[in-house]
């Protein structure tokens, strides 16, 4: 199916992409298109303006301070896998954008469009949760923060306003004891759509879970973290969650409990329930296994 007729603009400043979207009756912005070709190509979305973000340099950049790993929306996934910044300061991250689709879909797929699609099994979300991730949201005229955890409102729909574009992602530095793993099941080894995915993100002190995130993905209408399975976590000694230790299996438990999953082609609910389950354990072990591998994990 061929795409029907747009008008098409490649602005140079964040300013002038967002002056575009705010006066357009139906403009999108476009990243990588990895999503939004697609689907306009299936028929599933039609726009007569599409604004290309290619062009706008503030977009894609990698780098740090004192508080934060920065990242730009514009950055795709293999820039992120491969950036020394983001391996040193938070390698679940990397870890999480390798299993993203193919090579081809990395190198043009982007962290914020991923992000921005709002689907229920986008996979970068679920770990930037876990690690208390915010998003920078800018219009022509003002910016604002909004925590990833409340950023999706439902099924490809979250925080973004007419006119507004997602320019960078701030990740808090990891402390002393906090360790972070992202795990996924996908029903092929290559260019997987998560079937149900988990993340991890555990901070151990004097032999103790001192702090807990998990959180869940592809199995209800948003990512979510699982209050019930951070819960069982808080407060337990780490000589109590080795694998198929009873405490595990109850937050195991826990976060199928937290999963809101459907049938589809991929998998029935109850198949998903049990993903989480197994995802959970290897987040949670896989994590753990990493405290005291460097000073700052």
């Amino acid at each position: 199916m061929y795409i029907s007729d747009f008008n098409y603009y490649k602005p140079s400043s964040i300013q002038e992409a967002c002056r575009i979207l705010s006066e357009s009756s139906d403009g999108a912005p476009l990243a990588g298109g990895t999503d939004l070709l697609v689907e306009m190509k299936q028929g599933l979305r039609h726009h007569e303006d599409i604004v290309s973000l290619a062009a706008i340099e503030g977009l894609r950049f990698i780098h740090h301070d004192a508080d934060s790993l920065i990242i730009g929306a514009g950055v795709t996934h293999n820039d992120v896998a491969a950036s020394p910044i983001v391996m040193e300061l938070h390698p679940a991250i990397a870890e999480a954008a390798v299993k993203i689709g193919t090579d081809q879909i990395r190198n043009t797929g982007t962290i914020g469009g991923n992000l921005c699609t709002g689907a229920s099994c986008c996979d970068m979300a679920p770990i930037l949760i876990a690690l208390d991730a915010t998003a920078e949201i800018k219009s022509s005229v003002a910016a604002r923060t909004v925590s990833l955890d409340e950023f999706f409102i439902s099924h490809k729909e979250t925080r973004i306003r007419k006119g507004e574009i997602m320019t960078r992602i701030i990740v808090p530095r990891a402390v002393d004891g906090a360790v972070a793993c992202f795990e996924k099941f996908g029903i092929r080894e290559a260019a997987s759509i998560s079937v149900a995915s988990v993340a991890a993100a555990i901070r151990v002190s004097h032999g103790f879970c001192a702090g807990a995130r998990v959180v869940i993905g592809a199995v209800a209408p948003i990512p979510k973290l699982s209050t019930g399975a951070n819960e069982v976590l808080m407060k337990k000694q780490i000589s109590e969650l080795s694998e198929n230790s009873s405490t595990l299996k109850q937050a195991c438990e826990a976060a199928a409990a937290d999963s809101r999953p459907i049938d589809d082609l991929r998998g029935r609910a109850e198949y998903r329930r049990q993903l989480i389950r197994v995802l959970t354990q290897r987040a949670v072990v896989n994590a753990l296994a990493r405290v005291g591998m460097n000073k700052i994990i």
